[in-house]
């Protein structure tokens, strides 16, 4: 349940605060929002009407006790007004603390111990006198045979509603039988039908369209793995490739000259040159 707090300044420095609903612990701050900035203001006594709280426990009964003791530093103080029994009760049993709250069972003798001097209550609002509507060219006397004999205008349709002289489908036209309306009937009971059996043949070629988009998705998926298997062996092949080609190009060994290599010279080899000694 919700506390509702309503603030009424009734004189100079009296307020009157205006409790609806329940105070307790989980209403309690809601309460303490209005009543702890009043010992900084020029309030001096607060008026609690409590004739609408339903229910207060000690949690809320502690927070206007904090106030009136405020209030009482400054020379003012906190009364109840129009308390309930529950509240009286409880109020009773904590007169034993060193300053009690007052309880008062009327607004007019709470208001005397504050700084108001006449207090006046308000009545019910006048009621503002009403006339009553006056009708205007209103016919008095009886209706006559001319009068009932008059014909109507004609009444629009409607919207849904069948003209007028024509019946609903499937129902009878006045001056028509029941059995003129049945072949109207059965034309529409096969229609229906035949609507109903073409919409179950497109959801069925619908739901065979949707499996073979399925089996080719996964045909598809299937391809792709494969592809990157492939990928995936052509890479390795590569640098298994490549490191071979780098182990064959290798710098070749150093030549070691030997004993017929200083055979060349002038490009005359080692055998001509022992045949024109012979011939000398």
């Amino acid at each position: 349940m919700q506390l509702s707090v309503r603030l009424v300044p009734v004189g100079e420095t009296t307020l009157v605060v205006a409790l609806t609903g329940e105070l307790d612990s989980t209403t309690r701050p809601v309460l303490a929002a209005f009543l702890e900035p009043l010992p900084q203001s020029r309030v001096k006594y607060v008026v609690i009407a409590a004739a609408d709280l339903w229910f207060c426990d000690l949690d809320g009964l502690e927070q206007l006790a904090l106030t009136h003791s405020a209030m009482r530093r400054k020379g003012g103080g906190l009364v109840v007004a129009e308390a309930r029994p529950p509240l009286l009760r409880l109020i009773s049993l904590m007169a034993g603390q060193a300053e009690p709250i007052p309880a008062y069972p009327s607004m007019p003798e709470a208001l005397e111990q504050t700084d108001v001097d006449v207090y006046e209550v308000s009545g019910p609002p006048t009621p503002v006198p009403r006339h009553m509507p006056v009708l205007r060219n209103v016919r008095t006397t009886p209706l006559g045979e001319e009068t009932r004999d008059r014909p109507r205008p004609p009444r629009h349709p409607r919207p849904g509603e069948a003209p007028p002289g024509e019946a609903p489908p499937g129902e009878a036209r006045p001056g028509e039988t029941p059995d003129e309306t049945l072949p109207a009937l059965s034309l529409a009971v096969s229609r229906s039908r035949g609507l109903r059996e073409q919409a179950l043949r497109q959801r069925s070629t619908l739901t065979r369209q949707l499996l073979r988009t399925t089996q080719s998705r996964t045909l598809l998926l299937s391809a792709r793995e494969r592809c990157f298997a492939s990928l995936e062996v052509l890479r390795t092949s590569r640098v298994s490739i490549r490191s071979a080609i780098d182990g064959q190009a290798a710098p070749p060994a150093p030549h070691v000259p030997g004993p017929h290599d200083g055979a060349h010279e002038d490009g005359v080899s080692g055998q001509e040159r022992r045949h024109v000694d012979d011939r000398r």
